[in-house]
């Protein structure tokens, strides 16, 4: 019986995983806080690792003879040095379409919580003064125009919902060659990155972390924005400058963002985003619904059968250079 682990700190997901498993599976759950030797020899059968949390280091990865597939739950792969370790002839996935659904409806979350003010709204009822201090500064977002950087798995599914709002723009910038047939279906139009930054009144980022995407959100792209857009991030914190976003906030080069990730994270308590009014923050948990977690866990499995069985996962990561 092929050998799976699920590597996780134990937490919810471990006992899922463990009610999940396939019978066809021999699935068994290991701490990556163990020591290495302890892991070491409680992995050495292991031919798929599903990676629930912490990145394993390559140089452990390579310490085991018989793996043959490492399965991210995550849509990233900013935290495994994937070219190294598929040069082992191990194979690397990702779980992009199961986490696509939940990233985009939390980027449409915060995308509303800045137009609509909805935490000053709330104060003003629980401190019991029924204050109203949002009646300026509340915007729509009908009728803007969305512009969507990197329109993959998740980018696509940001584009259909906010077409829910009413008329609305979309335009996207992307490396990748987009099929007409997909622009068309999804009402996107294709637009250079610094016609996107000028004209969007929404900036949405859904990119990979790698060398092109490092900091490509910096004062320079801020500089582009107009002063009445906000800027939302729920994929990977260092595609923004942090120091330049907090720069482009304080002085107005941008009027707000909505962020679920930070360059550092946990982010330090005296982050200046942390305070900033016109700054609506979440702890890294776009991807975390309890739908996505037994999509993602359920792909994981059938990908592990698809390896056993001799054929190519999905998934797998593309070099990018």
């Amino acid at each position: 019986m092929s050998r799976v682990v699920f590597y996780s700190e134990p937490n919810d997901r471990v006992r899922l995983a463990e009610d999940l498993a396939p019978d066809d599976l021999d699935v068994s759950v290991i701490d990556p806080e163990l020591p290495w030797d302890e892991r070491k020899e409680l992995l050495a059968d292991t031919e798929v690792l599903i990676l629930g949390g912490l990145a394993m280091p390559y140089e452990e990865l390579i310490q085991l003879p018989k793996l043959k597939m490492l399965q991210l739950m995550s849509a990233g792969y900013d935290q495994i040095d994937v070219p190294a370790v598929r040069e082992q002839g191990i194979f690397v996935s990702n779980n992009s379409p199961q986490i696509a659904r939940s990233v985009a409806e939390h980027a449409l979350g915060l995308m509303l919580t800045v137009q609509h003010k909805f935490v000053p709204g709330l104060e003003g009822v629980r401190d019991g003064s029924w204050r109203n201090p949002v009646r300026s500064g509340v915007y729509e977002i009908g009728g803007k125009t969305i512009g969507i950087i990197g329109l993959g798995n998740i980018g696509r599914l940001v584009a259909t919902m906010v077409r829910g709002f009413g008329p609305a723009e979309v335009i996207y910038h992307d490396t990748a060659n987009i099929p007409a047939e997909v622009e068309a279906e999804l009402g996107v139009r294709r637009v250079g990155f610094e016609e996107l930054l000028s004209t969007s009144d929404i900036v949405t980022v859904h990119v990979p972390l790698f060398s092109e995407t490092l900091g490509m959100m910096n004062s320079d792209a801020f500089t582009l924005m107009k002063e009445s857009a906000i800027f939302i991030n729920t994929c990977r914190g260092p595609v923004q400058n942090e120091a330049d976003l907090i720069d482009a906030l304080n002085d107005g080069q941008i009027r707000a963002a909505g962020l679920d990730v930070f360059e550092v994270e946990p982010t330090p308590v005296d982050n200046p985003l942390l305070s900033m009014d016109n700054v609506v923050v979440t702890p890294h948990l776009a991807g975390s619904s309890e739908e996505r977690v037994e999509r993602a866990l359920v792909f994981s499995y059938q990908n592990a059968r698809r390896v056993m069985s001799g054929t190519e996962p999905e998934g797998q990561f593309e070099v990018l250079t």
